[in-house]
């Protein structure tokens, strides 16, 4: 007859054909502990394996009720002492200081990542922060960091060239002498450049190192002088002329600007337009200053109050005998109508320096729909087409393998109100066009007698832009957009 053993150890029920003399040795085949079979029980008290039937009547329930539960009954079989029992593994505890000390270095890294972020995402561009002590109401700024150019000794030196007799220049070789920097190249990392039609312009320079701004007084000729809550310094003109204004608002920086800005404005630019920093430049130029400034050399205008569009240049116009100059004001003239502003800038990297030029058309249809006619026009065709006369005006004074390389690199797009156009050339084949092409970007031309700070717009746009095209040939591709 079939019985039920219960392994002492697992607990796992064994069914066997017969019943085992008693004192025999059973192996589970669950955990393999060998027991003895026990001493068989009065023959009521064993459980006969049968397969039940489904009751036939309601009145049977309590009886096969009473069944089950006999049979869900476990009996306790005695082990024989003899036989060896496996040991159970004890259970290892968490060692709680260990766990807590884990638990608190994650919540530390998680609250420094969170502290990290929220610093670079909440923190002020350098850009901008130039651009609260220029005259509030400017329409026009320029940058150039100098820093990151520096990175590119080849380049740089063919740049540094273009600016060496220029106001800032003599300037920042002025500030570098009684700050005990070598010359003004080891002292400047930013430079931003601003103008106010109405209240003159005035200079910013982000230098790389914390300085003295007390070291100022020892500039040729420094009176101190207060205003308001200020102090600033009445110094010699750095390439001669009239008396400047400078000071230093911060350890990281030193602005100066000519006698002619007015006292009033000059008061808040000294701090920093602590009450009213929502109306200066960099706040101001929104979406397109966030695009320009993150060039290396940058320019840009905002047509606001009696700063407007430029209207289209006259000349002869009809088909092919349409005057260059002409066509080009005219082409500008219509890309710029209704615009915020505009503005292009480089990007200078080891293999090749980007192009941009962006009109912040203040309405996201508008500059969608200018991005399709440019890429639908000839010009949007690249070396495939046939460019405007405009065009072959505007680069022919980069040589012509510079402006190859822009034609067949060009490109057009949009993102949200803002329309834009890119181009590249190879950093190799740009030293000699440096000066043409750095004075296309920002409005400032090289070289020449450079006197105080800028003192106009930065000569618009340029003409409609070039776009997000691929990068000279055997470069990756881009897609054109």
């Amino acid at each position: 007859m079939a019985v039920e053993l219960r392994c002492p150890d697992c607990r796992a029920k064994l069914r066997l054909p017969e019943a085992p003399d008693a004192g025999t040795e059973v192996e589970c085949p669950k955990c393999g502990t060998v027991f003895a079979a026990p001493e068989p029980e009065d023959a009521g008290e064993e459980e006969v394996l049968k397969k039940k039937k489904k009751p036939a009547r309601d009145d049977e329930d309590d009886g096969d009720r009473s069944e089950k539960k006999e049979k869900k009954k476990k009996t306790k079989l005695k082990a024989d002492p003899s036989v060896p029992r496996k040991r159970k593994a004890k259970k290892r505890e968490t060692n709680k200081v260990l766990l807590f000390g884990v638990v608190g270095i994650g919540l530390v890294m998680l609250m420094v990542v969170g502290g990290m972020l929220y610093w670079l995402l909440g923190r002020t561009p350098k850009s901008v922060e130039m651009m609260y002590y220029i005259p509030e109401d400017c329409e026009t700024a320029q940058g150039l960091n100098l820093g990151h150019a520096q990175k590119y000794p080849e380049l740089y030196k063919s740049l540094s060239g273009t600016f060496q007799n220029t106001e800032f220049k003599a300037a920042a070789d002025a500030f570098a002498r009684v700050l005990g920097s070598s010359d003004g190249d080891a002292l400047m990392e930013y430079v931003v450049f601003g103008t106010s039609i109405r209240n003159g312009g005035a200079t910013v320079i982000r230098t790389k190192t914390e300085i003295d701004g007390t070291q100022l007084g020892k500039l040729p000729g420094a009176q101190q002088k207060t205003l308001g809550s200020g102090t600033y310094y009445l110094v010699d003109g750095f390439r001669g002329g009239a008396k400047v204004r400078v000071f230093s608002p911060t350890s990281r920086l030193i602005a100066f600007c000519s006698t002619d800005v007015p006292e009033g404005v000059f008061q808040k630019m000294l701090n920093g337009h602590a009450d009213s920093r929502d109306k200066t430049f960099g706040v101001r130029a929104g979406t397109l200053g966030k695009r320009l400034t993150k060039g290396t050399f940058w320019g840009m205008t905002l047509f606001q109050g009696e700063n407007k569009p430029p209207a289209a240049a006259s000349g002869a116009q009809g088909g092919n005998n349409d005057d260059a100059n002409a066509q080009f004001g005219r082409t500008q003239a219509d890309a710029l109508s209704g615009a915020k502003g505009a503005g292009g800038k480089a990007s200078i990297g080891s293999r090749e320096i980007r192009f941009e030029i962006v009109i912040w058309c203040g309405d996201s249809d508008k500059s969608s729909n200018m991005s399709k006619k440019w890429k639908e026009s000839d010009l949007g065709k690249g070396d495939e087409g046939t460019p405007p006369k405009w065009w072959k005006e505007q680069v022919d004074s980069m040589g012509k393998k510079i402006g190859a390389q822009m034609l067949a690199n060009i490109g057009f797009g949009s993102s949200g109100e803002l329309f834009f156009a890119k181009s590249a050339v190879d950093t190799v084949d740009l030293k000699d066009a440096i000066s043409s092409l750095t004075s296309k970007v920002t409005g400032r031309a090289g070289g020449g007698g450079g006197g105080g700070p800028p003192g106009g717009p930065p000569g618009g746009p340029g003409g409609p832009p070039g776009g997000p095209g691929r990068p000279p040939k055997g470069r990756r591709k881009w897609a054109r957009r």
